[in-house]
């Protein structure tokens, strides 16, 4: 569907390529140029008609067949002309490095016999290619003829494919928490999760199935339970695993795993994987949400829930399941809560909501009556509720509510019940929102989706224009959204931009059932399995890797290989290997993803993808080099070579790459710098990571190089590494960071890693260069690593008012923690291996010498800094405060009765506070007393602090016994204020510290 905006696109690509004036020798033979004209006229005939084809096809086979033909040929016609435009775009390249470097040039010129056979060879070549292409057009030229003159006898109407200015409306999106109708089932999930009894207390296991059709909220109220105060309160940990189908027993032992410890194990053997999952649990109480489960294969069950059984009495897990089977199979049937539709007035409360919010009363009365009719469309579904609500808040009209509601597709038999709502909303959208949501369905059923990686897939198929920045698909991103297209949003804490989405499973089947043959998704078990053939319609596939297979090596011709645009590869393989058949046979290829796919080479044939715009290679830890072809690749948009930590280089002719927008490489820690002919790179956009190089300077990009990538605008995170290497403040000032874009947010300052990182030389300019480090002052993080100054304390740190975030990591030299407590957002400070610090005073809490004197000489009481406006708040919001890795630190000085005097609250917020690997720390601050908000403390490998709290001993004891969670060496003393003795910490004493 949605072939408006493909045909729309080739129409200006011709426009764009044929009557350019290029070089004769990409220049079309004579003759082909009518053609030319001639494709453009039958393409702009059928846009014409194209609107009510796409919805006549419905039911009507033959307008389907057409619009199928269609496709195919404007498929091969953008395959053709981007194969034109790729000659030229070669061309363009040679000619420029002639240019660039006139002599090395000259050295090629044809003097010698065999040099000379070389040079006519490639001018025959290049004519060989003119007239192949100028063959290709006429042939499609015919086949264009005969699909524009078929149309007549469908009799379809011309539509203009102008769609109407939606309203965009400024409010914040929607509280998925706020559920209508589920009241009684919420509490009846609280109080199965909440209650004492088990119905299998000895093995310490209570299975709470939720059993619904889809659509119904079986998620979300899982979601409310998981967040609920109360089961935050009862659960030592909670951990939410997305199942789907098909069961990966592996898969989900290891996403416990990683929903215990924060990352996932890299064995794949099921035995080893539940030793650990059983020591994770083992003796605590913890809430596992096992979401969207489909196996009714008992065996398999039984293997998971074998390590389960060792969680502490009271521990539960909570299965969502279409199928009540599932839950039959569990042995839970008698705990299940069956989930029903809601009832008409529980939907319309739903539509209500996003219809009519910031409607007018007015306007709220005139559509009401069309509004209840619409909401009872929803056949008792809250997602489909959702989605009306969310396509009707833009209708301003009675017209356009009627249209809505008297629709001939409520009525289709051809289209399956569920799916109207959709379809009514998604004939809503333009052509080119249509497409891009429809390309959606590449990705497997509850994957988490990156905004901006989604932005970038679409413009490689050019769904959406890559000559201007990214905003046009924001705008296509935010409309999906607002037409609850996608759910479960991650935003971020800052500024509330969306980071990523999912698809709820009715929408992605929606998505699938739009592109049937089109988008394919292939799972892969065994380790030498054959991979099925693919419908020759096929132009997108996914590939599932499971836990024993490995990247398919084989030959791919039954993969409908030469007309694929997408081969994107979901895989968690720890060592892998891409034949170079894939690159000889996938010739087609926009978009590439092999993430996390275990590769340690990439085939030279990768050069054969002319066309790809899109190469994801992250998270594949053993490449260690990318081959010197895809240099060759000119129509490359997007390069991802994101944790790639064993990458040493990249290729040095990265100049030739001249359509490259997006470089991203950080958390490539062996990659020593970026090649010279990066700055040649004129487009380049986003770049993640810049690298000052300690050694061969002059083979790397250099400082100088930046101001020739005038339209790189760093976004989200950027890494400076080896800030030490610039030499000193006068070439730091030259990178720049304070005029970069306001929208980087993160900031990591590198000063680079040394093997005597104690020596007491080579750091003098440290200080300096920090200081000429000073960013814009709209960061939000910052980061600061391997720094060797006496202080880490720039003038510029207190003017960066919306900080959020601050880490100082290895800056051993420093002997004094900055005095950040006047950042007024600040929510978390973490400080790693500060070993010279022995004492922190009042200064960290940002009081100045003046404040101190002021007090001294009695300027300003106590009573008169109470009563201010402005009362002096140090760290007002910090919420989380660590020490890690501070072998000499023993004092943390600061007594209640001197910041009372000074009329100061300090740390009202702080939630959670953290010491590790501090031996010597013997005192802490009197004002930990006064600080009601904290909720934990944490202490490892600190042994006087661990004393002090296992026996509950000395004056400190008391500055932290208020706290109700302490964890001492990973076991608790004191859970929600009950002291557990440490002879069995197995089980709550009776006593708390108040009556101690």
């Amino acid at each position: 569907m949605a072939e408006t905006l493909l045909v729309s696109a080739l129409i200006d690509q011709l426009v764009s390529l044929a009557f350019r004036r290029v070089e004769e020798e990409v220049r079309l033979v004579q003759g082909v140029e009518e053609d030319v004209r001639k494709l453009k006229s039958n393409l702009e005939a059928i846009q014409s008609v194209l609107e009510d084809a796409e919805k006549r096809q419905l039911a009507d086979l033959s307008v389907r067949n057409w619009l199928d033909k269609l496709k195919d040929a404007t498929f091969d016609m953008d395959d053709v002309l981007d194969e034109w435009s790729t000659a030229i775009l070669k061309l363009q390249i040679k000619r420029e490095a002639e240019r660039d470097d006139p002599i090395e040039t000259n050295k090629k010129v044809c003097f010698s016999i065999p040099a000379a056979f070389s040079c006519f060879t490639s001018k025959v070549n290049r004519i060989t290619l003119r007239h192949d292409i100028a063959h290709k057009i006429k042939d499609l030229n015919g086949k264009l003829d005969a699909i524009a003159a078929e149309k007549e006898k469908y009799k379809l109407n011309t539509v203009s494919i102008e769609q109407p200015v939606e309203r965009q409306k400024t409010t914040s999106f929607v509280d998925e928490t706020e559920i209508k109708g589920r009241d009684e089932d919420i509490d009846i999930l609280l109080s199965k999760l909440l209650c004492e009894d088990s119905n299998d207390q000895s093995k310490g296991l209570d299975i709470i199935p939720i059993v619904g059709i889809g659509g119904l909220g079986k998620t979300t109220l899982a979601q409310l339970a998981y967040n609920n105060d109360k089961v935050l309160t009862r659960f030592v940990m909670r951990i939410w695993v997305s199942v789907s189908d098909p069961f990966d027993e592996i898969k989900v032992a290891k996403a416990i795993i990683a929903g215990i410890e924060g990352n996932s194990p890299s064995v794949d053997e099921l035995e080893t994987l539940h030793q650990k999952l059983r020591k994770c649990i083992e003796g605590k109480r913890f809430l596992l949400i096992l979401d969207d489960v489909w196996t009714k294969d008992k065996k398999k069950w039984e293997q998971l829930k074998q390590p389960l059984k060792y969680g502490a009495i009271g521990s539960k897990i909570v299965v969502t399941t279409r199928n009540q089977k599932v839950a039959i199979m569990m042995g839970a049937a008698n705990r299940m809560i069956s989930l029903g539709k809601l009832s008409e007035e529980h939907c319309w409360l739903i539509f209500q909501q996003l219809a009519f919010s910031e409607r007018n009363e007015e306007e709220c009365k005139q559509f009401e009556e069309f509004g209840r009719k619409i909401a009872s469309k929803s056949k008792g579904l809250p997602l489909v509720a959702k989605t009306l609500g969310s396509l009707m808040r833009f209708k301003n009209s009675k017209v356009q509510w009627e249209n809505a509601l008297n629709s001939e597709l409520w009525n289709m038999r051809e289209v399956d019940e569920i799916f109207a709502p959709f379809l009514l909303s998604y004939y809503d959208l333009s052509a080119k929102d249509k497409r891009c949501f429809s390309y959606c369905s590449i990705f497997p059923k509850d994957h988490r989706i990156e905004k901006n990686e989604l932005i970038r897939m679409w413009m490689a198929q050019g769904y959406i224009s890559s000559d201007i920045d990214s905003e046009e698909g924001y705008k296509c991103f935010q409309i999906l959204v607002m037409r609850s297209f996608f759910q479960n949003l991650v935003k971020d804490d800052w500024n509330g931009n969306i980071r990523s989405c999912k698809m709820h499973d009715i929408v992605h089947d929606f998505a699938q059932y739009l592109t049937k043959n089109e988008c394919v998704t292939m799972e892969v078990e065994g380790v030498e399995e054959k991979l099925k053939s693919v419908d020759e319609k096929a132009r997108h596939l996914t590939l599932v890797l499971g836990s024993n297979a490995e990247f398919p090596s084989q030959n791919y011709s039954n993969l409908n290989e030469k007309n694929l645009r997408t081969l994107f590869v979901v895989s968690n393989r720890y060592k892998s290997r891409v034949d170079r058949l894939l690159f000889l046979q996938f010739t087609c290829l926009r978009t590439l993803s092999l993430k996390n796919c275990g590769l340690n080479t990439l085939p030279e044939s990768i050069s054969t993808s002319i066309h790809l715009r899109y190469l994801c290679l992250a998270r594949n830890y053993g490449l260690r080099e990318l081959p010197d072809s895809v240099c060759d690749l000119c129509n490359l948009q997007t390069l991802d070579l994101m944790h790639c930590s064993s990458l040493r280089r990249l290729p040095e002719g990265m100049g030739k790459l001249i359509k490259l927008k997006h470089l991203f490489i950080d958390w490539c820690e062996m990659l020593e710098g970026l090649p010279k002919g990066i700055s040649k790179v004129s487009c380049l956009r986003s770049l993640d990571k810049l690298i000052i190089p300690e050694h061969h300077k002059e083979a790397y990009l250099d400082i100088g190089d930046l101001k020739r990538l005038k339209n790189l605008r760093a976004e989200g995170n950027l890494h400076v590494k080896g800030c030490r290497n610039v030499g000193n403040a006068g070439e730091a000032e030259k990178i720049g960071l304070r005029n970069l874009s306001q929208d980087v947010y993160t900031l990591k300052l590198d000063f680079g890693y040394f093997e005597e990182l104690k020596r007491q030389s080579g750091f003098e300019d440290d200080s300096a260069i920090l200081e000429a480090l000073e960013p814009h002052h709209n960061l939000r993080e910052l980061y600061i690593s391997n720094y060797m100054g006496p202080s880490v304390s720039p003038r510029w740190m207190l003017s960066l008012m919306n900080l959020r975030g601050v880490a100082l990591v290895g800056c051993d030299n420093c002997e004094i923690l900055p005095s950040l407590g006047k950042l007024p957002f600040l929510e978390k400070f973490d400080v790693f291996g500060m070993d010279s610090v022995k004492n922190v005073g009042v200064e960290f809490l940002g009081i100045t010498k003046r404040e101190e004197e002021e007090e001294e000489d009695g300027e300003t009481s106590r009573d008169d800094r109470l009563k201010s406006s402005n009362p002096i708040v140090s760290f007002p919001k910090l919420k989380s405060l660590s020490f890690q890795g501070m072998s000499q630190w023993e004092k943390w000085e600061g007594s209640v009765a001197e910041t009372e005097n000074m009329g100061m609250t300090v740390m009202p917020c702080l939630q959670h506070l953290y010491f590790f690997r501090c031996p010597r720390l013997q005192e802490l601050p009197d004002f930990l007393q006064k600080t009601t908000s904290l909720k934990e403390l944490t202490i490892s490998s600190s042994e006087i602090l661990e004393d002090c709290c296992r026996n509950r001993m000395f004056k400190e004891w008391a500055k932290i016994s208020h706290i109700p969670n302490i964890q001492s060496d990973l076991k608790y003393v004191q859970k929600d204020g009950i002291y557990i003795p440490s002879t069995s910490s197995s089980q709550l004493s009776q006593r708390s510290f108040r009556e101690v």
